[in-house]
This record gives structure tokens, sequence and C-alpha cells, in this order.
């Protein structure tokens, strides 16, 4: 079975990967990962156990790495963590990360030159000085290559992109309507 690192730290936002996690099910494992064995408090208060510190990785075992937004504090000073982003990507592995969490993508050097978006103001980009201002898209979704990065809201597509990149959805369709809230197929065929 493929496997996926999952980045978690204290505050991160637990539903904006909550969805992805779940369209994975079945095809890739996931592996948390963190800057320490201690658990983390998510940004609802529910608690995680990390299966792996970042300098455990090794990179070569996985497909790729999500990294949800939160609250960047926790994130700022974690350099096995931008060092770990920048090998998966530097192996052309999937490099996804939602809302704030775009923010360890650009401190790792991952979005030179590359389109992206990230749930942070002009100021605050600017503030943190490693975004390229001119490459910023205000866009749900903006995927180039093995890099997938998303608006906060827009959890359900980014959920999409990492599964179709990752070859998980077996039902595209199905998954679509059913995640987007469109529709139930299941529950229309039972009603007939």
């Amino acid at each position: 079975m493929k496997k996926i690192l999952l980045v978690i730290y204290d505050s991160f936002s637990e539903f904006e990967i909550t969805v992805a996690t779940a369209m994975l099910r079945g095809t890739t494992e996931i592996v948390t990962v963190a800057d320490s064995l201690k658990t983390v408090t998510g940004e609802s208060g529910l608690q995680f156990a990390p299966h792996l510190m970042f300098q455990q990785v090794d990179a070569t075992e996985y497909e790729g790495i999500i990294i949800p937004g939160g609250d960047l504090i926790n994130v700022k000073d974690v350099k096995e963590l931008y060092d770990l982003t920048k090998t998966l990507n530097d192996h052309h592995k999937l490099t996804a990360a939602i809302c704030s969490g775009t923010y360890v993508l650009a401190r790792a050097g991952v979005l030179e030159d590359k389109p992206y978006t990230v749930t942070l103001h002009q100021e605050q980009r600017n503030f943190l000085g490693c975004f390229e201002e001119e490459n910023f898209r205000y866009e749900p979704v903006v995927a180039t290559g093995n890099v997938i990065t998303a608006q906060g809201h827009a959890y359900v597509d980014f959920a999409l992109s990492i599964a179709e990149k990752l070859g998980a959805l077996t039902h595209p369709d199905f998954t679509k309507e059913f995640y987007k809230g469109e529709r139930n197929r299941l529950m229309e065929e039972g009603v007939k």
C-alpha cells in the first residue's frame, strides 16, 4: 500500500484534511509526522499522537506530504519540516498544502517560480517575506506538477486534487458529488 505523510502540529486545522484522509482510506496509508512524539492538540481540541518525527522519515518510502493550515507560530522554526518538504518535492513527490500551511512550501523553496494560493492576505504574505507575490492566485486550488495549494475553504476540492493525483478515486463522479453535497447516488438508487 502507498504511504503519505500528514503533518500535524499544535493548532493544525483538522477539518482541512479530513476529507482528503477519508478519500485516501483503503488505497494509501496516512502516516502522521511532527517535530516530536508528544501528543498534538489540533484546532478543535482533539488530540493526536504522531507516528514519526520529521527526522525519522525516509522520504523514499512516501508518495508525498500533506500540510494543513493552523497557527504558523507552531511551525515557523521547524527546519526539519522545511528540509523534508524540499526533499520530497525535489524527488517529484506530491507536495500539498492548504490554507496557511502553504507557508511551509514557501519557506522550503518549493514555490519558487510557481503559481500558488494561500489563505493569508497580501500584508501577511509580505510580512512573512517568503512568498513571490507575482505568483499568488486567489483561486480555490492551484495545482502545478506535483505541487497542490488550496484556500482553507476549498478543503473538498483540495482533497479531490490529492486523491486524483494519487489515483485513489475508484468512483470519481460519485465521490465528487457526494463530498460536494450535490447528491448521494447510493441513497437515490435505494429510494427508487
